[in-house]
């Protein structure tokens, strides 16, 4: 008997949460359209938000009702009264006069309340003890119930999380195919609605083409800003570039403390030119040598062949055999870099070559990969990049990878000055101050050099205070 009833309170239990899942099932994802499909305003939030406090006092006053309803009809059926009110009588056993002899006997029975009246007082005392349960079983069902509503709200949100991420992602390699393709206005425009939808890659690409004047107007404040709300995602390709404008004062002032703080942040989630720039940072501007070697190993273990080349440099005066085996790793990798036309990595092989660094001293095959790097640093310089202008410059100005023209020099410096470039300013103060490529003249010189000095280039300092101005 005790199986059977346990068996129909499982039953009466389980009826019950069913109702409840059935009935919340309905609620949350009403509460879901109205939250994360919202489109009567303010409207929507405020149901929504009712909905959402309302559904679980609803639900814990409905489970009560129906436990307490499910609960009186089982004692009911467990303890019918008879329709007549009569009583039975009691059938008494015969007494073995030897026992009663010996037993004690127990007290009569009184006879004078039926069966029924004690059924019926049964089933009272079992009402008011359900009903003194009933706070309990009310608090219990209500948190069920509590944890019902958040764990379908929680799925349904994180649903539509997913579905809108893929949503983003989708719009933001439809950017990056356009982009590709050199189709920067269509490429503007899906970037801005991805960014619009907080994706930091496209955050990222809108500060790209910001900063490169890529179907937009150049824009290098923009373009810092973009960076920056990329950066605060943790987008490894934004704190670099973030890095690099506090470098450069690109968008804002120079700050190299900034910039090894956004380049250290970037080498922990694994960028490797992040981890090679702020190794060289810390040996070369902090004197942390360990730190910046250690950080140089990790980038060189990810290919990177100017972190090689960098190691190569820094033991140099310490463990020749060291050197000597980073630097032939970095010419294998900058081999592979230059044969994709990376112009940094046809210079700096160009260079190993020059000097028979980690490779057999070859002049022809170094003025080779110094013409190739011209070329592919002109095609940049011609779109616009105000670090390939300076680069160009320098190469004619030296007469490396092209004939020697000061003239020609002095124009790309110019080119990246006017654009606000840092470093161009510099360089272009330099040459008039000298009288290289262009009529000397100190006082253009000296105010091409204060400009760079108000941005922080510390070269550019360094030579005024050194000159007196």
């Amino acid at each position: 008997m005790k199986l059977k009833e346990s068996f129909d309170n499982c039953m009466a239990m389980l009826g019950c949460l069913s109702v409840l899942v059935i009935f919340f099932s309905v609620g949350v994802f009403v509460c879901n359209d109205l939250l994360f499909h919202n489109t009567i305003g303010i409207w929507g939030y405020l149901i929504g938000g009712v909905l959402l406090v309302v559904l679980p006092v609803i639900a814990w006053i409905a489970l009560v009702g129906l436990w307490n309803l499910v609960r009186d009809a089982w004692l009911e059926r467990r303890n019918p009264r008879e329709n007549d009110g009569s009583t039975q009588e009691k059938k008494r056993c015969p007494v073995d006069p030897y026992e009663a002899a010996v037993l004690p006997q127990s007290e009569p029975e009184n006879d004078d309340v039926g069966d029924g009246d004690a059924s019926e007082n049964q089933l009272d005392s079992r009402r008011a003890s359900v009903f003194k349960e009933s706070p309990v079983k009310t608090v219990l069902f209500g948190l069920v119930a509590l944890a019902c509503s958040v764990s379908l709200l929680y799925d349904c949100s994180w649903t539509e999380k997913q579905r809108e991420e893929d949503v983003t992602a989708a719009i933001c390699s439809d950017g990056m195919t356009a982009y590709v393709a050199k189709d920067y206005d269509a490429a503007g425009t899906k970037f801005r609605k991805a960014a619009e939808k907080g994706s930091a890659k496209a955050k990222y690409m809108l500060g790209v083409c910001c900063y490169d004047g890529s179907g937009m107007d150049e824009d290098w404040d923009a373009a810092f800003r973009w960076f920056y709300e990329a950066a605060k995602q943790d987008d490894p390709d934004a704190l670099y570039r973030l890095g690099v404008c506090c470098e450069q004062a690109v968008g804002t002032e120079r700050d190299m403390e900034k910039a090894l703080f956004c380049w250290g942040k970037a080498a922990k989630l694994g960028h490797a030119e992040s981890q090679r720039r702020a190794g060289e940072l810390a040996i070369t501007e902090f004197g942390e040598f360990d730190d910046g070697v250690e950080l140089l190993r990790k980038s060189a273990e990810q290919g990177n062949p100017f972190a090689m080349r960098f190691l190569g440099f820094v033991y140099a005066g310490k463990e020749r055999a060291e050197s000597e085996s980073w630097y032939k790793k970095a010419a294998e990798a900058l081999y592979q870099a230059a044969k994709q036309g990376d112009p940094r990595a046809q210079h700096d092989l160009a260079g190993l070559y020059r000097d028979g660094l980690g490779v057999s001293k070859d002049p022809a095959e170094a003025d080779k990969w110094f013409a190739l790097a011209a070329k592919n640093y002109r095609a940049a310089a011609d779109q616009g990049d105000p670090e390939a202008q300076c680069q160009l410059g320098g190469f004619y100005m030296k007469g490396v990878g092209v004939e020697k023209d000061e003239a020609e020099g002095v124009k790309w410096f110019r080119k990246a000055a006017e654009q606000g470039f840092m470093k161009g300013k510099a360089l272009l103060g330099l040459a008039y101050f000298e009288g290289k490529g262009v009529k000397k003249d100190e006082a253009e010189g000296v105010r091409w050099l204060r400009a760079a000095a108000e941005q922080g280039d510390p070269d550019a300092r360094s030579f005024l205070d050194t000159h007196g101005e």
